[in-house]
Protein backbone atom coordinates (compact mmCIF):
# COMPACT_ATOMS: atom_id res chain seq x y z
CA UNK A 1 0.00 0.00 0.00
CA UNK A 2 1.71 3.39 -0.90
CA UNK A 3 1.10 6.90 0.08
CA UNK A 4 -1.77 8.28 -2.44
CA UNK A 5 -3.75 4.69 -1.62
CA UNK A 6 -2.98 5.53 2.55
CA UNK A 7 -4.45 9.23 1.66
CA UNK A 8 -7.64 7.48 0.09
CA UNK A 9 -8.24 5.24 2.21
CA UNK A 10 -8.61 8.03 4.87
CA UNK A 11 -10.40 10.31 3.00
CA UNK A 12 -13.12 7.63 2.33
CA UNK A 13 -12.95 6.86 6.41
CA UNK A 14 -13.11 10.09 7.26
CA UNK A 15 -16.35 11.18 4.66
CA UNK A 16 -18.19 8.44 5.21
CA UNK A 17 -17.78 9.36 8.80
CA UNK A 18 -19.11 13.08 8.13
CA UNK A 19 -22.20 11.71 5.59
CA UNK A 20 -23.08 9.26 8.60
CA UNK A 21 -22.87 11.78 11.27
CA UNK A 22 -25.15 14.35 9.37
CA UNK A 23 -27.65 11.01 8.32
CA UNK A 24 -27.81 10.50 11.95
CA UNK A 25 -28.92 14.41 12.58
CA UNK A 26 -31.28 13.73 9.99
CA UNK A 27 -33.02 11.18 12.04
CA UNK A 28 -32.48 9.17 8.57
CA UNK A 29 -32.98 4.92 9.25
CA UNK A 30 -30.01 2.68 9.13
CA UNK A 31 -30.00 1.82 5.72
CA UNK A 32 -30.13 5.92 5.09
CA UNK A 33 -26.92 6.40 7.13
CA UNK A 34 -25.08 3.59 4.92
CA UNK A 35 -26.68 5.84 1.84
CA UNK A 36 -25.80 8.77 2.61
CA UNK A 37 -22.06 7.77 3.86
CA UNK A 38 -21.55 5.93 0.67
CA UNK A 39 -22.27 8.78 -1.14
CA UNK A 40 -20.39 11.18 0.98
CA UNK A 41 -17.13 9.38 0.54
CA UNK A 42 -17.12 8.42 -3.06
CA UNK A 43 -19.76 10.87 -4.43
CA UNK A 44 -16.35 13.35 -5.68
CA UNK A 45 -14.20 10.86 -6.79
CA UNK A 46 -17.56 8.92 -8.96
CA UNK A 47 -17.53 12.72 -10.35
CA UNK A 48 -14.39 13.31 -11.39
CA UNK A 49 -13.92 10.18 -13.28
CA UNK A 50 -16.89 10.93 -15.09
CA UNK A 51 -16.19 14.28 -16.32
CA UNK A 52 -12.37 13.40 -16.78
CA UNK A 53 -13.78 10.28 -19.11
CA UNK A 54 -11.65 8.12 -17.69
CA UNK A 55 -14.91 5.24 -18.13
CA UNK A 56 -16.13 3.49 -15.60
CA UNK A 57 -15.54 5.46 -11.95
CA UNK A 58 -13.15 3.40 -9.86
CA UNK A 59 -15.22 3.04 -7.20
CA UNK A 60 -17.32 0.36 -9.23
CA UNK A 61 -14.34 -1.58 -9.70
CA UNK A 62 -12.65 -1.30 -6.71
CA UNK A 63 -14.19 -2.87 -3.79
CA UNK A 64 -11.35 -2.53 -0.97
CA UNK A 65 -13.19 0.88 -0.14
CA UNK A 66 -15.96 -0.76 1.12
CA UNK A 67 -14.61 -1.95 4.87
CA UNK A 68 -13.42 1.74 5.32
CA UNK A 69 -16.98 3.22 4.29
CA UNK A 70 -18.26 0.32 6.56
CA UNK A 71 -16.68 1.54 9.26
CA UNK A 72 -16.55 5.37 9.13
CA UNK A 73 -20.58 5.09 9.02
CA UNK A 74 -20.12 2.20 12.14
CA UNK A 75 -17.90 4.56 14.26
CA UNK A 76 -20.46 7.43 14.81
CA UNK A 77 -23.83 5.11 15.00
CA UNK A 78 -21.40 3.67 18.46
CA UNK A 79 -20.44 6.70 19.92
CA UNK A 80 -23.50 9.26 18.47
CA UNK A 81 -24.14 11.35 21.40
CA UNK A 82 -20.90 10.85 23.19
CA UNK A 83 -18.84 12.98 21.26
CA UNK A 84 -19.01 16.95 20.81
CA UNK A 85 -20.83 16.80 17.28
CA UNK A 86 -20.08 20.15 15.41
CA UNK A 87 -16.02 20.20 16.57
CA UNK A 88 -15.84 16.61 15.63
CA UNK A 89 -17.59 16.93 12.21
CA UNK A 90 -15.42 19.87 11.21
CA UNK A 91 -11.90 18.00 12.30
CA UNK A 92 -13.25 14.54 10.39
CA UNK A 93 -14.53 16.50 7.26
CA UNK A 94 -11.40 18.69 7.06
CA UNK A 95 -9.42 15.36 6.83
CA UNK A 96 -11.12 14.48 4.41
CA UNK A 97 -11.12 17.26 2.31
CA UNK A 98 -7.29 17.14 2.54
CA UNK A 99 -6.44 13.77 2.17
CA UNK A 100 -9.01 13.34 -0.65
CA UNK A 101 -7.40 16.91 -2.49
CA UNK A 102 -4.11 15.84 -2.09
CA UNK A 103 -4.61 11.91 -3.61
CA UNK A 104 -6.59 13.34 -6.27
CA UNK A 105 -4.31 16.00 -7.12
CA UNK A 106 -1.33 14.15 -7.35
CA UNK A 107 -2.68 11.47 -9.75
CA UNK A 108 -3.77 14.39 -11.93
CA UNK A 109 -0.06 15.63 -11.57
CA UNK A 110 1.16 11.87 -13.10
CA UNK A 111 -1.94 12.25 -15.44
CA UNK A 112 0.16 15.69 -17.11
CA UNK A 113 -3.21 17.57 -16.32
CA UNK A 114 -3.02 21.15 -17.28
CA UNK A 115 -3.35 23.68 -14.38
CA UNK A 116 -7.07 23.90 -14.68
CA UNK A 117 -7.88 20.41 -14.99
CA UNK A 118 -5.86 19.42 -11.92
CA UNK A 119 -7.55 22.08 -9.91
CA UNK A 120 -10.78 21.04 -10.85
CA UNK A 121 -9.97 16.81 -9.96
CA UNK A 122 -8.65 18.24 -6.73
CA UNK A 123 -11.43 20.42 -5.94
CA UNK A 124 -14.37 18.24 -7.53
CA UNK A 125 -13.14 15.31 -5.61
CA UNK A 126 -12.68 16.62 -2.50
CA UNK A 127 -15.90 18.67 -2.10
CA UNK A 128 -18.28 16.84 -4.46
CA UNK A 129 -19.23 14.20 -2.03
CA UNK A 130 -20.35 16.99 0.36
CA UNK A 131 -21.94 18.49 -2.00
CA UNK A 132 -24.04 15.69 -2.44
CA UNK A 133 -24.67 14.74 0.95
CA UNK A 134 -25.86 18.15 1.59
CA UNK A 135 -28.22 18.26 -1.29
CA UNK A 136 -29.79 14.79 -0.55
CA UNK A 137 -30.27 16.51 2.79
CA UNK A 138 -31.94 19.30 1.48
CA UNK A 139 -29.29 21.73 3.23
CA UNK A 140 -27.40 24.52 2.09
CA UNK A 141 -24.01 22.84 0.72
CA UNK A 142 -20.67 23.75 2.68
CA UNK A 143 -18.70 25.07 -0.47
CA UNK A 144 -21.36 27.80 -0.13
CA UNK A 145 -21.38 29.07 3.17
CA UNK A 146 -19.00 31.69 4.90
CA UNK A 147 -16.73 28.72 6.04
CA UNK A 148 -13.47 28.93 4.53
CA UNK A 149 -13.71 25.55 2.80
CA UNK A 150 -13.34 24.76 -0.93
CA UNK A 151 -10.97 27.91 -0.66
CA UNK A 152 -8.70 25.44 1.69
CA UNK A 153 -8.68 23.27 -0.78
CA UNK A 154 -7.91 25.30 -3.79
CA UNK A 155 -5.08 26.88 -2.33
CA UNK A 156 -3.05 23.44 -0.95
CA UNK A 157 -3.79 22.38 -4.53
CA UNK A 158 -1.79 25.27 -5.85
CA UNK A 159 0.71 24.52 -3.18
CA UNK A 160 1.17 20.94 -4.14
CA UNK A 161 1.52 21.76 -8.00
CA UNK A 162 3.86 24.14 -7.37
CA UNK A 163 6.22 21.88 -4.95
CA UNK A 164 6.16 18.55 -6.73
CA UNK A 165 8.42 19.47 -9.47
CA UNK A 166 10.88 20.60 -6.52
CA UNK A 167 10.48 18.53 -3.90
CA UNK A 168 8.94 15.37 -5.44
CA UNK A 169 5.74 13.57 -4.34
CA UNK A 170 6.17 12.64 -0.50
CA UNK A 171 7.46 15.50 0.63
CA UNK A 172 4.66 17.70 -1.40
CA UNK A 173 1.72 15.64 -0.44
CA UNK A 174 2.25 15.78 3.25
CA UNK A 175 3.02 19.64 3.16
CA UNK A 176 -0.06 20.44 1.25
CA UNK A 177 -2.10 17.83 2.99
CA UNK A 178 -1.13 19.86 6.63
CA UNK A 179 -1.45 23.14 4.72
CA UNK A 180 -5.39 22.12 3.64
CA UNK A 181 -6.15 21.14 7.12
CA UNK A 182 -4.81 23.74 8.97
CA UNK A 183 -6.49 26.17 6.75
CA UNK A 184 -9.90 24.75 7.09
CA UNK A 185 -9.33 24.35 10.92
CA UNK A 186 -7.68 27.74 11.76
CA UNK A 187 -10.77 29.13 9.60
CA UNK A 188 -13.54 27.38 11.80
CA UNK A 189 -11.86 27.69 14.98
CA UNK A 190 -10.90 31.33 14.49
CA UNK A 191 -14.24 31.97 12.50
CA UNK A 192 -12.42 33.35 9.48
CA UNK A 193 -14.89 33.97 6.97
CA UNK A 194 -15.56 34.90 3.17
CA UNK A 195 -17.57 37.97 2.99
CA UNK A 196 -21.52 37.55 2.20
CA UNK A 197 -22.99 40.16 -0.29
CA UNK A 198 -26.09 41.48 1.12
CA UNK A 199 -28.72 42.93 -1.64
CA UNK A 200 -29.42 46.77 -1.10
Amino acid sequence: MNDINILEYLGIFAFAASGAHVAIEEKFDLFGIYILATVTAMGGGVLRDIVTNVGIPLFFENYTTIPFIILGATIPVILRGKLKYNNMFVTIDAIGLSAFSVSSGIKALESDYNLMLFLFATSITGVGGGVLRDIITNRKPEIFKTDVYCIACILGSLLLWFLYPLLGTHVSQHISLIVIFLIRMICYMKKINLPVIHKN
